[in-house]
């Protein structure tokens, strides 16, 4: 490499964007001065009811506050590890609607955008396609049907243990499923609780975000209590005590024949082409349309789930082809790297309701059914990963926590208190693969639940 290369680059623009992730002062890769001006400007624009209620109003608003918040979170110590980031993106423009201390117009633009344009078909198209396409094919067929076993198994005894119990105490069955187990299951907000709700509003009928404010609350809880779990196993892990056989695996979960790159999972990439980035946009959304097509016929399973089925017909049978592929994974990448805190911002300003929100985290039922749902899907997930040869402790933070954090920080949170980083590949899978099950699982059952 020359002496050129390894020179820091000297443009005149380094010094206001540069990468985020560089220095914690900047948000947005620009320096903090920068971003506040542009904030100050928004702000303005919102005091003086000049804002524009049109896309690209919507768009600059939500990714500005969804970057602040993030940033906000992320400089929180500790706590940060537990999604303060999420959290705060979600619940913060709620709050601040619900003491009036929000411009109108800017609360219009931020609804407008979220709830008419289709964004958030725009970011789930992404996912479900970038998630899918980006999952070794090798995992899909080979370690995919072993692992199947207790992912699946989980929420097949999740269902049947919280469904009884919340039929018990009188929570009832169909809010136990549709409230509690398939959210805390479902990968998160973004992946999960948004497009959850969604599904049930089109399906059971009533508003998208009276949904939303119900399973918010759930999922924050047991990402929560997902990280205690994680500690505990820990600590009885380092006991030095041998709890029963095939307990502990010292973060070995499961041995698969052959190569071992053919399982490395692709990270999210922080850049691509803009052609790459054009065709990831365009094979997602066809996958979307081809979705919604099918679901025309067949009106009681949602377009989501045939997106996800098409996405891994698609790459199981290896229809796409590799630089097509590449192309949707750089899309994902782009959109869920950039646009998250984005979502999240709109999404707590056009569903979240926080007076709903407050009244059930003083509900003890509805707590004492999220506590059931992690402590079942850990102890389940680790007995079943038995059957199929896992380790106990291994099995019950890669699936069982794995679904019941929120992904992302979530994910690491887990594992750096289970001290199991080496575990990140199969929460991968667990939050990918496992969140757009969830998405499949409760379309089918939504009928039968109505």
């Amino acid at each position: 490499m020359s002496q050129q290369e390894n020179r820091p680059e000297q443009s005149g623009r380094s010094d206001t964007a540069l990468r985020e992730d560089e220095v914690p002062s900047r948000i947005l890769g620009m320096r903090l001065p920068w971003f506040l001006l542009l904030l100050a400007a928004i702000v303005a624009a919102s005091l003086l009811d000049a804002m524009p209620n049109e896309i690209i109003s919507g768009f600059t608003v939500v990714m500005v506050l969804g970057a602040l918040l993030w940033w906000m979170g992320e400089r929180v110590p500790v706590i940060k590890k537990y999604g303060l980031p999420t959290v705060l993106c979600i619940i913060v423009p709620s709050v601040l609607i619900y003491f009036g201390l929000m411009p109108q117009s800017m609360e219009d633009v931020i609804q407008t955008f979220t709830s008419e344009s289709g964004f958030i078909n725009f970011y789930i198209a992404a996912l479900i396609s970038g998630s899918i396409l980006g999952m070794p094919r090798q995992i899909l067929i080979k370690a995919g049907v072993r692992y199947a076993v207790p992912l699946v198994g989980t929420v097949i005894v999740v269902f049947l243990v919280i469904g009884g119990l919340a039929t018990l105490i009188g929570f009832g069955l169909r809010d136990g499923i549709l409230l509690l187990a398939g959210p805390i299951l479902g990968g998160g907000i973004g992946a999960g609780a948004v497009p959850m709700s969604e599904m049930y509003a089109q399906q059971l009928g009533g508003e998208a975000g009276d949904y939303l404010s119900q399973i918010v609350p759930a999922i924050v809880v047991a990402n929560v209590l997902a990280i205690v779990v994680a500690g505990i196993y820990n600590g009885m892990a380092q006991s030095g005590k041998t709890w029963f056989v095939g307990f502990n695996g010292n973060g070995n979960l499961i041995k698969v024949e052959g190569d071992p790159k053919d399982f490395e999972l692709r990270g999210r990439e922080s850049s691509g082409t803009f052609r790459m980035l054009s065709v990831g946009l365009v094979i997602s959304g066809v996958l979307f349309i081809l979705g919604a097509i099918i679901a025309s016929f067949t009106p009681a399973i949602h377009s989501y789930a045939w997106t996800i089925l098409l996405a891994a017909f698609i790459k199981i049978f290896g229809l796409l082809p590799q630089a097509f592929e590449e192309a949707v994974v750089r899309w994902y990448s782009f959109v869920a790297s950039t646009l998250t805190a984005a979502l999240l911002v709109g999404v707590g300003v056009a569903y979240l309701d926080i007076a709903e929100l407050l009244v059930l985290f003083g509900d003890v039922t509805y707590l004492i059914l999220v506590v059931v749902t992690v402590v079942v899907a850990a102890v389940a997930s680790g007995f079943l990963g038995r059957l199929v040869k896992m380790y106990y402790l291994e099995s019950s933070v890669s699936i069982g926590l794995g679904m019941t954090d929120m992904g992302g920080t979530g994910d690491v949170a887990v594992l750096s208190a289970a001290n199991r980083l080496e575990l990140m590949p199969f929460l991968q899978i667990s939050s990918r693969l496992g969140g757009a099950f969830m998405l499949l699982v409760m379309s089918f059952l939504l009928p039968f639940l109505g």
